[in-house]
């Protein structure tokens, strides 16, 4: 993900831009401040999902029949 923070001239004078999602600030201590905290979610150890203790395709197939011929 690219995150990145410019100034513009709109009453929300810092946008945080996100690849395509762009979310406005009024200073930029509170810019960086949400930058840090996302750049942190971001970094954390996450459990995969799905592995949290169950099996994948715990599900038997039913046993194949011969062809009667």
């Amino acid at each position: 993900m690219n995150i990145g923070i410019t100034q513009t001239r709109t009453p929300h004078g810092w946008v945080v831009q996100m690849d395509d999602l762009a979310v406005n600030f009024n200073s930029l201590e509170q810019a960086n401040a949400f930058v840090g905290q996302l750049k942190a979610r971001i970094a954390a150890p996450h459990v995969w999902p799905g592995a949290a203790g169950r099996e994948l395709f715990a599900r038997a197939l039913p046993p194949r029949q011969a062809a009667i011929k």
